[in-house]
């Protein structure tokens, strides 16, 4: 019985051994298990709804010493449950919603403070998008703008309180408020902005197609792809030198009149080509269970070419990662380590304004989720090629930053393992 005992202990011993001697048994064992978690707790953990993203155009003007748009707004800034974009005009307020930069936007009128003030229900525009994320931004700034009407009410209340009060007549006293006539003539109006003391006037704009059950069949596709686009990239750039150390054919490349960038770009085309195989599989995939698409010569070009720039970009962050990894053991780690989270907190697998807030500044920003997010506004969203190149220009010039540097570091590393042969 001690020897079996004994051996069994011995298998189990080189089994751990194993597992703490391969980098990319312990990443699973160990590392996945932390960063899921702490995605989880990241994006889930707090019970606080997220920040709505709402554009404001405040047109109130001042009415005596007071300017109560300019209170509202500021209430909402101080509420911590939005995040304010101002805008110029209500035109504006329209733009940055119907292109998804705001959840729901809010038109304060030239006259709010003195349609309060005069009794009269002060009227604000509300815009939203006819989808989950727009339902939701609509139905978080309606109840706060009640919130602010609760707030009005009140305060009418307790004015018509003390009036009542201070006429020692009563209702029939001649010493009524200036400018408000006869008493029941000032009840009757005041009561009526009692009731409601700010009116909305909804503007909704519905999407062609995201809105619907096709549509967003169509938007997990695109999500699809973009996954894809990350490991495909990532694994291309962080494996290109140490994978063909392991199968011996650097050596014979390198002493070869092939250059450096000449190998990177057979890297980079069988990459985008396996992300052209990809893409056509999950495509013909949706359109079979239902999805649809807003496709056109025009749109099918420019979705394209931005899968291909938000490549690009996760193999130049490969090529910059491949020094860390001596092996392709080593490259796995590092890109499943990378790749996991950004999945999740990048826009790509969960849509960014499900995020909180901090992480949610990185998806709008992350080059590869947003080239995924416009190409799903311009399949689907029904984004126009001009808003859409300029939503996607911070992130082309973060590819042509990053895969120029990864090249250079390509080339360093080439001539770093020429020396070793």
């Amino acid at each position: 019985m001690a020897s079996s005992l004994w051996r069994v202990l011995s298998e189990s011993y080189a089994f751990l051994k194993g597992v703490f001697r391969y980098k990319e048994t312990l990443f699973w064992v160990l590392i996945f298990p932390l960063l899921w978690y702490g995605l989880m707790v990241g994006i889930w953990g707090n019970p606080n709804p997220p920040t709505v993203e709402v554009a404001v155009y405040n047109g109130d003007g001042a009415y005596g010493n007071s300017t109560l748009g300019d209170a509202l707004v500021r209430a909402m800034n101080e509420s911590g449950l939005f995040k304010l974009r101002p805008c110029s005009n209500s035109s504006e307020v329209l733009g940055e919603v119907k292109h998804g930069k705001a959840g729901a936007g809010l038109v304060v009128p030239a006259n709010f403070t003195e349609s309060i003030f005069e009794g009269a229900p002060a009227v604000v525009g509300l815009v939203y998008e006819k989808s989950r994320w727009g339902d939701f931004a609509a139905s978080v700034l309606q109840g706060f703008l009640n919130g602010f009407a609760d707030r009005l009410r009140d305060r009418a209340v307790n004015i018509s309180i003390s009036y009542i009060q201070a006429a020692p007549g009563g209702w029939g006293n001649t010493s009524q408020p200036q400018g408000w006539g006869n008493w029941s003539t000032y009840a009757v109006r005041w009561l009526e902005f009692i009731r409601e003391p700010v009116k909305v006037n909804e503007t909704v704009i519905t999407p062609p197609l995201l809105a619907t059950t096709a549509g967003l069949r169509a938007y997990y596709a695109l999500s699809m792809i973009g996954i894809e686009a990350l490991f495909i990239g990532l694994f291309a750039g962080a494996q290109a030198v140490s994978e063909r150390k392991r199968t011996g054919t650097l050596a014979v490349i390198l002493s070869s009149p092939m250059k450096s960038w000449e190998l990177m770009a057979a890297d980079t085309i069988s990459a985008l080509t396996a992300i052209a195989l990809t893409s056509l599989a999950v495509v013909a995939f949706s359109l079979a269970t239902g999805a649809r698409y807003t496709a056109s010569p025009a749109t099918i070009a420019l979705a394209v070419a931005l899968i291909v720039v938000g490549t690009l970009f996760t193999i130049g962050l490969g090529l910059l990662l491949a020094p860390l990894a001596k092996t392709p053991e080593g490259a796995t780690v590092i890109v499943n380590a990378i790749a996991f989270p950004a999945m999740f907190v990048g826009g790509i697998a969960i849509p960014s304004f499900m995020l909180p807030a901090p992480l949610r500044v990185f998806a709008d920003n992350w080059p590869l989720g947003l080239a995924v997010e416009t190409a799903r506004r311009v399949l689907i969203g029904a984004m126009g090629p001009a808003q859409a190149l300029a939503s996607v220009a911070p992130a082309i010039a973060a590819t042509v930053v990053v895969y120029a540097a990864g090249l250079l570091v390509y080339k360093k590393l080439l001539a770093r393992t020429i020396e070793y042969y």
